[in-house]
């Protein structure tokens, strides 16, 4: 039977464009099908400010060779100075000489500038605002129902968590997705005054709405950001902005709470990462595995990734997973 693709991968998070990339560089016929309108899934960034995962370690080393393979630099998360401490009662300290996220990298201009790399590798077989409402296997490859299409494939490539993989039709474990619940905010300033005065924009709250906040100023700290992590569903609730800009003041001082622009990504809301058993808090990160695959189909979300789940190493851990169990099958 004649397929219209070799393979077709659901996702363009990094996970699906890093193995899309890669297929293409052998010559492979793949598509890809993204139901956002733009590429890199839970990755994204608004001019330097990363609205979902913000850092790399040094003991990544799929990603810090994709930054190299990339030409992108990476620097290291501010940490000097002083954390703040807010408990439940509202009251504070100042005086920890602690940096949560020490020893962390970023990517100069955001880590967008990854996956929209990637996106070009990919070029026009990436399919932007694309869903994907079904996905049914039989002996001779797998159909993929979008709302005008229907793709044939010899084999299909889940890129994106299993709860959404569930909602395709697919048999699949109930997989908490890590940080799906979380809504992120940021606040930028003309500069990162926090640092002049000893702070080195570490916080951790128990009082919230944001429960924990971290330095996201630019590398030439020319300019200065904030951001913070909201209690699960604090986000949602009315008045939720306003409180977390007093929270600001109250932590690092009154310019704190008027800054230039106020940024606020709640992923918990966005049905193309969450659903609705996402709301939920997990007590701790969850212990990830690798699914197995089927004769057609192959999970390659960061859910689903043997190591580091969940997180940006995780993503390009299943990636090559994915890679090699299609080396002996694609054709």
């Amino acid at each position: 039977m004649t397929h219209d693709t070799e393979v077709c991968i659901i996702g363009a998070g990094l996970s699906g464009l890093a193995l899309a990339s890669a297929l293409r560089t052998e010559g492979r016929d793949v598509m890809v099908l993204e139901a956002r309108d733009r590429p890199g899934g839970r990755v994204l960034s608004q001019t330097y400010h990363d609205l979902g995962p913000s850092w790399i370690w040094q003991q990544n080393r799929r990603m810090l060779a994709l930054l190299d393979r990339l030409g992108l630099r990476h620097f290291p998360q501010h940490a000097t100075g002083r954390l703040v401490f807010e408990d439940a009662d509202g009251v504070i300290r100042r005086d920890l000489d602690f940096a949560t996220m020490g020893g962390a990298l970023r990517v100069e201009g955001g880590l967008a500038r990854v996956t929209d790399a990637l996106a070009a590798e990919v070029g026009d077989k990436l399919r932007l605002e694309c869903p994907v409402h079904k996905v049914t296997a039989d002996a001779n490859g797998v159909t993929v129902s979008t709302a005008g299409d229907t793709i044939r494939t010899a084999h299909v490539v889940l890129a994106l968590p299993p709860r959404l993989a569930a909602g395709l039709g697919i048999e699949v474990p109930d997989v908490p997705t890590w940080m799906a619940g979380q809504a992120k905010l940021v606040a930028t300033y003309p500069t990162p005054f926090w640092r002049a005065g000893g702070l080195n924009g570490d916080a951790i709250s128990h009082r919230g709405p944001l429960a924990e906040i971290h330095d996201a100023s630019p590398a030439d700290a020319g300019t200065g950001a904030l951001f913070g992590f909201a209690h699960p569903g604090a986000a949602r609730q009315p008045g939720f902005r306003d409180a977390a800009l007093a929270q600001l003041g109250r932590l690092f001082g009154p310019g704190a709470a008027t800054p230039d622009e106020v940024i606020v990504k709640d992923w918990s809301a966005d049905p193309a990462t969450a659903t609705p058993a996402d709301q939920n808090p997990l007590a701790g990160h969850p212990a990830y595995r690798a699914l197995p695959p089927t004769e057609r189909m192959i999970f390659a979300g960061s859910e689903a990734a043997s190591e580091d789940g969940g997180f940006l190493e995780g993503a390009l851990a299943a990636a090559a997973a994915a890679r090699a169990r299609l080396d002996p099958v694609v054709g």
